[in-house]
């Protein structure tokens, strides 16, 4: 349960408030009650002040003890309830400056320090200052009381002053944007309170700025909120996705009768004549609506007779049924928070299902041609990840560098050597101990930044001596934030002088020690470690490490080392091949290169063989086949993270395998289990892909948006789309449709295709903006034209009157006929032109094109009926 209020100074019938602080010394209660007494009856004094305390503290009667004295109106629960009462609204009993000290040092009160009262920082509050400081500010000043059930607190760990001051820092966030206090405004304070009956906090929140700040009932909800799926995070996930999958539903089960009911009146099959009056009365309305036809710009006689219409759909039995357990669910949701019982609107009125009546509007649009004009459903456009390519390894994370185990013993590689002979150099390669000692922290993700410094250091030495791999991550170390900012200089600086001693030593590579002895007297083996070295140096050049990008230098290093059987360079080869980069583009050899490094356990590889399998490239298409080879990808990623040699970018592919089912049943709970460790590591695709999950799952907001906003800042383009859509539409965070254009047009003039589609699609259907058919017209033709949704929209564009151009429209719609997603709808715009237009007039060809959508187009079906 959470309570949020402005805080005053002790205002109201001061006689009454009087007798309650009295109370507050003397009241009953207060000493232990004797067992024999605690279960019996409300004495007449309690029954009488509980009348007063709810008439003066109506917001009472949703405390849980009001709930256990309406159940058992015994002493002990009239005590309970008398004393939560009070001790919610001391803040309107008292100044501020005594209220403060109150819940610093009430009965309960969890000491952190000298008192109960903490904050954001780890040092102790100054109790008489903060007391000065609240009583003093000419601001509004906020309190909120968070409470739980005792039983509730402890199973869910909430019985202990860390976990709710954690609890409340979390939350601190989602309380300022609730407020409309800027962060670095913000001024709070908090106690838990260890009570029996009701663990609790309270909270105090004000504004460094005395003009901001204010807090809705909109605000309250949200801060309710924020609280609520923290605590109960696990319980209201799934109720969240049975919620949003039955609201679905009930839209579906709409709209197919909408639709069966219009073919029935086609074909005079439908005999509820009111209901038919009322189609009949929309459609004549809708034909002198000049403006938008869309629900909300109708005039108030229109939107009366669309809800009539809605109020006979939702008389069916089955969208009945399933609003009834909406409702249900809604309310389970808000008893998370508050005993309140919700006072459900109809559904007709239900804010949440208004898309309802827009689809009303649609359909009888529909019957005023009997070609009918049809908007195509929303389409599931598939957003590329920056994961989506074959060559997905980054330059530093690709799991070469091997561990003891890594490297195979044979007599292939195991040599004799003359030691006199080998050329001496201030550079070796070596596995040492200390090396891994290093690797093994960077790459543990629960180090933190002074174990980070630990490893530095250990590199730093190890590089002093000479080792080119403590060399070479030392620039990878630079490269990323772990010791703070990043350092491109320095970075660059150490990645050159590791590319000059892997050029040192190519020579005699041939001949390296590069492990430590497993015991003490072991006779070792020089190994041969030219394809290893010559990997390296390629790598290298192909990312720019130390040295400008040069991809024919590259594909050089890397085929001399592939022939050799690196499995490592085989895959990077490959990627060359594929590519077209620093050799002519060549899926054969590129599928030859990659089959070589899969079949040596590189999963990398295995992972591109089954994308090729999949897209139907060079080998002829094979979902089987690719879905084996995808198997194979997935186990060895698991087993690199089993054996502690995965990063966030590996963490990220194994979730969206898990999200995609590519390789595995689909699994969302443990891809976002691998999306929110990829996002622990700042990846910039784990954290876009975690906070979408937290958004339209867990409904963590302040969480969800952290993470899309990091996403952003690191250059995720799929997190700036999709939250600029959620601005656009304000369905799960405060809409901002100003701003989401804006993002989604800078997006999409960064030559993100599916951010120009989007665009192109708002402008020409005048969502959230003013229709802009020109604005349409350039952002769709800026969209990618593999798309058949922009060559569909194109050809819908160039029929309308401002744009009209047959000759294009045609042209378009035939491309897009080309294109599975879109085939069904252009076949059915296409066919009406044929049927319409003078010069492209083709009946035979448009019942063709019918015939083929008619499967999946119900409007097609219908029109072919009609003809």
């Amino acid at each position: 349960m959470v309570t949020s209020r402005y805080l005053k100074s002790g205002s109201g019938n001061r006689k009454q408030l009087y007798r309650y602080v009295k109370y507050i010394a003397t009241r009953e209660g207060s000493a232990p009650i004797p067992n024999t007494n605690e279960h019996a009856p409300a004495s007449k004094k309690q029954q009488e002040l509980i009348f007063s305390l709810l008439k003066d503290f109506p917001d009472g009667k949703e405390l849980f003890e009001y709930e256990d004295y309406q159940k058992n109106p015994t002493i002990k629960n009239a005590s309970a309830l008398i004393s939560e009462i009070l001790d919610r609204n001391m803040d309107r009993l008292t100044s501020r400056k005594n209220y403060v000290s109150y819940l610093a040092n009430r009965p309960g009160a969890v000491k952190f320090g000298k008192h109960g009262l903490f904050s954001q920082s780890d040092e102790p509050v100054e109790l008489e200052k903060t007391a000065k400081e609240i009583a003093a500010h000419g601001g509004n000043v906020w309190t909120h009381v968070v409470s739980l059930r005792r039983d509730s607190a402890q199973a869910m760990g909430y019985d202990n002053l860390k976990a709710w001051r954690d609890l409340v820092k979390r939350q601190i966030a989602n309380i300022a944007k609730s407020q409309k206090i800027e962060m670095k405004n913000l001024r709070w304070y908090a106690a838990f309170h260890d009570k029996k009956t009701n663990p609790h906090a309270h909270i105090i929140v004000y504004s460094a700025n005395e003009r901001e700040g204010f807090l809705t009932n909109r605000g309250i909800e949200k801060i309710r909120s924020g609280f609520a799926n923290d605590i109960y995070q696990d319980e209201l996930h799934h109720l969240y996705q049975r919620q949003t999958n039955l609201r679905n539903l009930l839209k579906k089960e709409s709209s197919e009768f909408m639709r069966r009911l219009v073919n029935d009146i086609a074909g005079n099959a439908f005999e509820d004549t009111e209901l038919i009056k009322l189609v009949g009365k929309l459609n004549d309305q809708l034909k002198s609506v000049t403006g938008k036809k869309v629900y909300g710009y109708l005039k108030p006689e229109v939107k009366q007779t669309v809800n009539a219409i809605f109020e006979a759909l939702a008389e069916n039995d089955s969208i009945q049924k399933m609003y009834k357990l909406w409702r249900e669910m809604e309310q389970q949701k808000h008893d998370v928070y508050s005993s309140a019982k919700l006072q459900f609107p109809t559904l007709v009125d239900n804010k949440e299902f208004k898309s309802v009546k827009n689809m009303i509007v649609q359909t009888v649009l529909d019957m005023n041609s009997p070609v009918i004009d049809i908007e195509i459903e929303e389409p599931e456009l598939t957003e590329k990840t920056d994961n989506d390519d074959i060559t997905d390894i980054p330059p530093m994370f690709d799991n070469d560098n091997m561990a003891d185990g890594d490297f195979t013993w044979n007599d292939k590689n195991a040599v004799t050597s003359d030691t006199y002979k080998t050329p001496k150099s201030r550079y070796y390669l070596k596995w040492s101990n200390e090396y891994k000692e290093a690797c093994r922290i960077i790459y543990d993700k629960s180090s933190k930044p002074e174990d980070f410094k630990k490893a530095e250091q250990i590199l730093i030495s190890e590089s002093e001596k000479g080792n080119l791999l403590a060399i070479h991550d030392l620039g990878k170390l630079y490269s990323t934030d772990k010791l703070g900012e990043k350092n491109d200089e320095k970075s660059f600086s150490f990645y050159r002088e590791a590319l000059h001693a892997f050029t040192v030593i190519e020579p005699n590579a041939d001949s390296v020690f590069p492990y430590e002895p497993r015991y003490e007297g072991q006779n070792m083996k020089s190994a041969d470690m030219r394809s290893y070295v010559w990997y390296r140096i390629g790598k290298m050049h192909c990312y720019g490490l130390g040295t400008e990008q040069n991809y024919e230098k590259a594909f050089e290093w890397f085929l001399k080392s592939a022939q050799e059987g690196n499995k490592f360079s085989q895959y990077s080869l490959a990627n060359l091949y594929y590519y077209g980069n620093g050799a002519e583009k060549n899926l054969k050899e590129a599928f030859g290169w990659y089959m070589r490094s899969a079949k040596q356990g590189q999963p990398y590889a295995s992972y591109a063989v089954a994308q090729m399998y999949s897209k139907g490239e060079y080998v002829e298409h094979d979902e089987k086949t690719a879905q084996e080879y995808y198997n194979q990808a997935l186990s060895g990623f698991l087993k690199l993270e089993a054996d502690g040699q995965a990063d966030d970018n590996l963490f990220y592919k194994i979730g969206a395998m898990y999200k995609n089912g590519l390789g595995t049943e689909a699994d969302m709970n443990k891809a976002i289990g691998y999306f929110k460790r990829s996002a622990e590591l700042n990846n910039k695709n784990g954290l876009y892909e975690y906070g979408k999950a937290l958004l339209l799952g867990d409904k963590d907001i302040p969480k969800a948006m952290d993470c899309l906003e990091k996403a952003i800042r690191l250059g995720n383009l799929n997190a700036k789309r999709f939250l600029a859509l959620e601005y656009i539409s304000g369905e799960h965070i405060e809409q901002d449709i100003d701003k989401g254009i804006e993002m989604l047009t800078e997006c999409a003039d960064f030559s993100d295709p599916l951010s120009c589609f989007l665009l192109g699609r708002i402008y020409f259907k005048g969502e959230f903006v003013n229709r802009d058919l020109s604005r349409a017209e350039k952002y769709l033709l800026m969209a990618d034209k593999d798309s058949g949704y922009a060559c569909y929209y194109l050809g819908k564009l160039y029929q309308e009157e401002e744009k009209y151009d047959i000759d294009k429209a045609v042209e378009w719609l035939e491309k897009a006929v080309n294109y599975d997603e879109i085939k069904a709808y252009a076949s059915y715009s296409l066919a009406k032109i044929l049927l319409e237009d003078n010069k492209y007039h083709d009946t035979q060809k448009a019942i063709k094109l019918l015939e083929l959508s008619a499967e999946e187009n119900n409007w097609a079906s219908f029109l072919l009926g009609r003809l």
